[in-house]
């Protein structure tokens, strides 16, 4: 499998928002092997298949025009198959996690993500 031995680095970004999320809700996974997709999750829930894709600027294209920067075709293409294989996916992109001042924001912020998918 050309996924497996593949070295995973965990970013200051995730781990932030991994401590975050754990205030929020317990049970997430760090770097959970998706076996169907060969993917590695950042953050999984899989007993619920809910997980929690921390996005930094190498997920991105650059800013349009408008300022807007959209996902790259990686990205789109394992948020993709994730969905085929019955994930719901959260993306924290970079410029939104950074934009909070505490954690108090951050956790209200996955909080909100998160919880509609727990019912």
């Amino acid at each position: 499998d050309a996924m497996q031995g593949t070295e995973v680095t965990i970013s200051r970004l995730q781990r932030s928002v991994a401590a975050a999320l754990a205030a929020v809700q317990h049970g997430f996974e760090e770097e959970h092997l998706e076996p169907r997709t060969g993917y590695s999750l950042d953050l999984a829930l899989p007993s619920s298949r809910v997980a929690v894709e921390v996005d930094g600027p190498s997920h991105f294209l650059l800013p349009d025009g408008r300022g807007v920067r959209k996902p790259n075709g990686p990205t789109l293409l394992k948020r993709r198959l994730l969905a085929a294989a019955g994930w719901r996916v959260i993306s924290v992109p970079f410029y939104e996690w950074d934009g909070f001042a505490t954690a108090n924001g951050q956790q209200t912020y996955l909080e909100r993500a998160v919880a509609p998918l727990l019912g």
